[in-house]
């Protein structure tokens, strides 16, 4: 049947499992970009969903996951703010100008996918 809990019972406990039923099975969750000619996967609102349902659960029953320290940090907008006010993130002087104006970066455009990563790869 078409229940969420069983999709989650599919993934055995394993959150990464989650992660990849749900991206299969909700075209809305593959969040990727193209950098450089390479398909970067970020799968943020997937890794959302695993991570609530771990906590509304509090770790236990649907929502006990024995790898859920494999889900990375959620890649929005707000982490990358904090890390740069941290000097955590430097940015380049031509992309700190922009950001700094609050010029858009257009989803998937090369810097906002390598802000993305950065912060990834930072927390």
């Amino acid at each position: 049947s078409g229940q969420a809990a069983n999709l989650i019972r599919a993934a055995s406990g394993k959150a990464e499992a989650l992660v990849r039923l749900v991206v299969e099975a909700f075209p809305g969750f593959r969040d990727h970009a193209i950098y450089r000619g390479r398909q970067v996967f970020f799968y943020k609102r997937a890794q959302i969903f695993v991570g609530d349902v771990w906590g509304a659960f509090s770790g236990e029953g649907l929502g006990r996951f024995d790898d859920i320290d494999r889900l990375t940090m959620f890649a929005d907008y707000r982490v990358p703010q904090i890390l740069r006010a941290w000097e955590v993130l430097q940015y380049s002087g031509g992309l700190a100008a922009r950001v700094d104006a609050k010029e858009e970066l257009l989803s998937g455009s090369p810097e906002e996918t390598e802000i993305r990563a950065a912060t990834v790869q930072s927390v």
